[in-house]
């Protein structure tokens, strides 16, 4: 070989090395800390997991898990939205793993065991898919433990023994602050068809409203549990008597009443079924997840798939506190919010009437701060979520600032929201 021909194979090797190294390089999706590197898979599964809450909640509004990448999400293409929170993603699990590390904090042997647990039950379900996506299980195992790691990291700045611990005190302000507190009876209004009808029953139901309006004036907030009793016998025997009437009829009572479900805790009491007839109670409570009680789909507010609480019917169930406060503006105008904001707006101790397109409602306003020191104490881990999660958000980007996170570009061009989409259909096709 010559001399000419040897510096061309010594150029041509340094190019290669410098290719296998440098950027083009995409198993690795960012570098940190100088030269620290993060598995492509970790930002892939962040990006599947994104695009699969999409994926979800599209099947839950149209029936069909099908999504346009091009539709609008919060001002920006929705594969572009994906993109960016996936980008988000890896870098805070970076930043909170590296975190975690640099505090010589350490998860427990039950936290790994969970986190074990999840990636083994996460591959048995899909492994063959994130394969074909190109996630690996340690990458998985990456993304789960760092959000074990993001509890533990909250917990160590705010629990009650934390660092920068949220005191009593401040609990019990933040619920003075922002929070309402009432019980209420709330009474169906028709779904008939047909207008005459519909009227003829709304008519029914307002002078039911009326008649127990009328008996709640004077109650004292505590009296008022008696009148909830007094409706909801009421409610079971109207049931009762209809049912009796249309044997063949299997739809449940459109009366619901109770306490209006709220952002924190809520219960609802439902005109019995056929099997409650042998319960001596007809009052069934039950209590309400978050995301059932602030859905607003179709401007009315959802009450399915709810489950028992052992918190809830080991307190009074008619007693309902909310955070007014502390909605979010987007939720203001919803059918929760008006409520909210008339609630807001009522004299403590005085009863009310309020109407909107699904249900009329009898309302008894209470004093939060009879009640602050104890709900402080019962959902303590709740308020203080919502007190600090702003505060919490903040050091973590902190810390994702401190590490001098560098993306790596070829792979955030290559793995897209649609190829990640398109490769999920092929997989799903075969």
């Amino acid at each position: 070989m010559n001399k000419f021909k040897k510096a061309l194979a010594a150029i041509s090797a340094a190019a290669m090395m410098f290719t296998m190294s440098g950027c083009s390089d995409t198993r690795y999706a960012m570098t940190y800390k100088g030269g620290e590197k993060v598995n492509a898979g970790v930002y892939i599964y962040n990006l599947y997991t994104e695009l699969s809450y999409e994926l979800t909640m599209a099947y839950y509004s149209t029936g069909t898990a099908t999504i346009d990448l091009n539709s609008d999400k919060d001002g920006q293409k929705l594969c572009d939205y994906l993109v960016e929170q996936a980008r988000k993603n890896t870098k805070e699990c970076v930043a909170i793993t590296n975190k975690f590390d640099e505090l010589g904090l350490k998860l427990t042997d039950e936290e790994i065991q969970q986190v074990n647990d999840s990636v083994k039950s996460i591959w048995d379900a899909s492994g063959d898919l994130m394969e074909a996506e190109g996630i690996s299980r340690e990458s998985i195992k990456t993304v789960i433990m760092s959000q074990t790691m993001r509890t533990r990291l909250f917990d160590y700045y705010y629990a009650a023994d934390g660092k920068e611990a949220v005191t009593d005190a401040d609990l019990k302000k933040y619920i003075e602050d922002n929070y309402i507190r009432y019980k209420a009876i709330r009474i169906s209004k028709s779904n008939a068809e047909d207008a005459e009808e519909a009227d003829k029953e709304n008519k029914e139901n307002e002078a039911i409203r009326d008649e127990y309006l009328a008996k709640a004036e004077g109650l004292s907030y505590d009296e008022f549990d008696a009148l909830i009793d007094e409706y909801n016998a009421y409610a079971a025997a109207k049931y009762e008597a209809e049912t009796s009437a249309e044997e063949d009829s299997t739809e449940p009572a459109d009366d619901i009443v109770g306490p209006v479900p709220t952002q924190e805790t809520a219960t609802e009491v439902d005109a019995p079924e056929d099997s409650a007839a042998e319960d001596d109670s007809a009052d069934e409570t039950e209590g309400f997840e978050k995301a059932d009680v602030l859905d607003d789909t179709d401007d009315a507010v959802e009450f399915d798939d709810i489950a028992t609480s052992d918190e809830d019917t080991a307190t009074n169930s008619n007693d309902t506190m909310f955070d007014f406060g502390g909605m979010e503006d987007d939720m203001k105008d919803s059918v929760s919010g008006k409520l909210a904001a008339f609630i807001n707006d009522m004299e403590v101790g005085k009863v009310a009437a309020y109407d909107d397109d699904s249900f009329y409602y009898i309302i008894i306003k209470g004093d939060v701060k009879e009640n602050s020191e104890k709900y402080a104490k019962d959902n303590r881990d709740t308020l203080v979520q919502t007190l600090k999660a702003d505060d919490y958000q903040a050091k973590i980007d902190s810390w994702v600032d401190e590490l001098d996170i560098t993306e790596n570009s070829d792979v955030i061009k290559k793995f897209t929201a649609k190829v990640v989409y398109d490769k999920q259909n092929e997989f799903y096709s075969k």
